[in-house]
């Protein structure tokens, strides 16, 4: 090989492992898209809560493009507006702001959305730009926050379901763990705020969401207005706590059974003796078949 070519072949090789390690980002993209515009369809069907987990699954997702992250983040406040939770879509539009200080909402936006916006782009500004990368700085490098959770395999329905998790959080960037749970697979997951003792979460499912076949949850790190910074699971892969059908005691069991049978024995002895005491011959040999449940004997 000429060293023109081993050159081209060096940079085809260089090339290659570039593309390779840049596909697991672009299959993040382009799997966090999807998600961010499943929210926001969400959103345009006023399905505000559901919405909110879903742009919620895709933040904590690796791989998003700055567009994604300030959509998800419009997206995230705007919903929280519409379901007046103000502290939660300040939170939200404030990380977008650190994003793209100048971005705009979509014209035809209703007038209390944008003066809400606008008045906390004013507030952001006013308090130095929190969270901006200041000018000729290299932006700060975020450690991750871990949540350390171990799952029970199962539990019995009807009974209150208690989890733990604990936090690793080297730049203190949570405020709480929050507890999202429901019944079965469908539907909204209820939310809680766990509490904290001693370093360690608790929180629990209420009894009456503890039935067959499963219960489905996840945990959330939270921010100070609530707006998740890393997660153990999500809306769209919780974990799951397996809750088996009550067995069904078998009709031996029952009380009711076995009187019955005890008179029914009765019944065809009495029956019998008569028999054999009303006649002078000798009494023949008798069996006598009692059928149990399905055919036994």
């Amino acid at each position: 090989m000429s060293r023109a070519q081993r050159v081209v072949h060096g940079a085809g090789v260089v090339f290659t492992a570039l593309a390779l390690a840049a596909m697991p980002s672009t299959a993040h993209a382009q799997n966090n898209g999807a998600l961010v515009t499943a929210g926001r369809t969400q959103y345009d069907n006023l399905q505000f809560e559901e919405a909110i987990q879903t742009l919620s699954a895709a933040l904590i997702r690796r791989g998003n493009t700055p567009a994604q992250e300030v959509a998800i983040y419009e997206l995230l406040g705007l919903s929280y507006l519409a379901l007046s939770r103000d502290e939660e879509a300040d939170g939200a539009f404030r990380l977008l702001f650190v994003r793209d200080a100048s971005h705009a909402l979509a014209t035809g936006t209703a007038p209390r959305v944008v003066e809400f916006y606008n008045r906390a782009r004013e507030r952001w500004i006013s308090e130095g730009r929190p969270g901006a990368a200041q000018t000729n700085a290299p932006p700060p490098v975020e450690r991750p926050v871990t949540i350390e959770h171990r799952s029970p395999a199962q539990q019995t329905a009807g009974s209150p379901l208690e989890l733990t998790a604990t936090l690793t959080d080297p730049d203190r960037r949570s405020a709480g763990l929050v507890l999202a749970w429901r019944a079965g697979s469908r539907g909204i997951f209820h939310r809680v705020d766990a509490t904290n003792r001693g370093g360690t979460f608790t929180a629990t499912v209420p009894a009456s969401d503890v039935r067959p076949p499963a219960v489905e949850y996840y945990l959330e790190a939270v921010g100070p207005n609530h707006i998740a910074v890393a997660a153990r699971g999500d809306a769209f892969a919780p974990l799951r706590v397996v809750v088996p059908e009550a067995e069904q005691p078998s009709i031996l069991s029952r009380w009711w059974f076995w009187t019955g049978a005890g008179v029914l024995v009765a019944g065809v002895a009495v029956g019998t003796y008569f028999l054999v005491r009303g006649s002078d011959a000798p009494a023949p040999n008798a069996t006598l078949t009692i059928t149990l449940g399905d055919g036994a004997r």
